[in-house]
């Protein structure tokens, strides 16, 4: 079984190579108030998060309701299926926070967001049909916090992102930090896998407030699930659970998750759709402790 999966990821890999074009530097791209910002020198390494210059680009982000405000997290195919832009605008109507990945920033995506007020910063992993392509955030205030990191897929060498930004939580004196997450997924073992989560861990863990992370995990196997679970525990991370659970499946295990600390979940729910082969999960979260 294991050698079958092995060609399989191959196969798999090899094909998705020829279809993208990967930059040599990794960067972001950040559109505030119709200006488009390019940082080339986007890694994590910087001063942590609490003592991070904010992003000055545009007015002052006025902050997230503290008593509720809602999430979406979706892996959109890369807009590739009809009638993912009319599921996103479902999705992202009662949103504040829209998470995509392999988010295709076509200008029918730009537009759409614009349309609806959405701030929005990409971590580009390649090119896909002319338009960069990676973890997109979406959100209706600006983050005060940006920072990316990427890790190419051992076989195909098309790397996988990962895209943390902050958001100040209005009348009070924290913030929420959330990692938009797609990890590495054709592998034969779990190094590439075990160095994007503990880099992903090394930011979050200098964050004393709220915490999201959020996205595709590619959880295909118990390896990889107690990988994520032994970053959860460190974090002190809990899942969100759903109660009519249609997240995607591959080799009978869910995929995508969303972890929280500092938070409470009003809401949870997730939906089919036919527009994308991950099926979208939206969370509503209070700041832990507002409901006193």
């Amino acid at each position: 079984m294991k050698t079958v999966l092995s060609f399989l990821f191959l196969i798999l890999g090899l094909a998705t190579a020829g279809c993208v074009k990967v930059p040599e530097a990794h960067f972001t791209i950040s559109h505030y108030d119709s200006r488009t910002a390019v940082n080339d020198d986007c890694g994590c390494d910087g001063p942590a998060p609490a003592e991070a210059v904010p992003v000055t680009v545009g007015r002052p982000a006025p902050g997230l309701d503290p008593h509720g405000f809602t999430l979406v997290n979706w892996n959109t195919y890369k807009g590739r299926k009809n009638g993912w832009d009319r599921d996103l605008t479902r999705l992202i109507l009662p949103s504040d926070i829209v998470l995509l990945q392999e988010g295709n920033l076509t200008p029918r995506l730009q537009e759409l967001l614009r349309e609806h007020d959405f701030n929005l910063d990409l971590a580009a992993a390649f090119t896909w049909d002319d338009a960069e392509t990676g973890v997109l955030t979406a959100s209706r205030i600006k983050p005060d916090f940006l920072c990316s990191f990427r890790e190419r897929e051992p076989i195909s060498s098309v790397p996988k992102t990962v895209l943390i930004t902050r958001y100040p939580l209005a009348g009070t004196d924290t913030s929420l930090l959330v990692a938009n997450v797609h990890m590495i997924n054709f592998t034969i073992d779990l190094a590439a896998y075990r160095r994007q989560l503990a880099q992903t861990e090394d930011i979050l863990a200098r964050h004393q407030g709220p915490v999201i992370l959020s996205g595709d995990l590619n959880t295909w196997n118990s390896k990889r699930m107690a990988a994520v679970a032994d970053l959860a525990a460190k974090l002190n991370l809990r899942p969100v659970g759903f109660a009519d659970d249609q997240r995607s499946n591959f080799l009978g295990q869910p995929v995508d998750h969303i972890y929280y600390r500092g938070l409470v979940p009003l809401s949870s729910i997730t939906a089919r759709v036919a527009s994308s082969d991950h099926n979208p999960m939206q969370v509503t979260f209070m700041l832990a402790g507002e409901d006193k």
